[in-house]
């Protein structure tokens, strides 16, 4: 783990920026969300979803071997599990989920460019 550090730090980084921007500037207007009402604040939680994300990301791609397609079967996997299922259930409009998917896949693919460009 010690020679992906580099790599995860790097691409925690650009994934907390991207989704800083993107989900404070498009979903948030599109979806009507609050970032300050939640269990901790938005940014923070950004933070640790980004985190996370990340970790995710070096866990697959340890199997995958390829950072960018690891980070979309993420983003195909949460876009499948969340957005497809809200709108078919009617908790999500599909404006707001279009977003979302925008939103999903330009964030895991920067987080996976990234993470493949520190990587060896």
């Amino acid at each position: 783990m010690g020679e992906r550090i580099k790599p995860i730090l790097g691409a925690a980084g650009a994934g907390l920026v991207a989704n800083l921007i993107l989900v404070t500037y498009l979903f948030v207007p599109q979806s009507g969300w609050d970032l300050s009402a939640g269990l901790v604040p938005g940014w923070l939680g950004l933070a640790i979803t980004s985190i996370l994300g990340t970790l995710l990301l070096d866990w697959i791609n340890q199997s995958i071997g390829n950072p960018i397609r690891s980070a979309m079967v993420i983003a195909t996997s949460q876009i499948l599990l969340v957005d497809v299922y809200y709108v078919l259930n009617g908790t999500r409009e599909i404006i707001v989920a279009l977003t979302s998917v925008v939103v999903l896949l330009l964030a895991y693919g920067i987080t996976g460019f990234v993470y493949g460009k520190l990587s060896k």
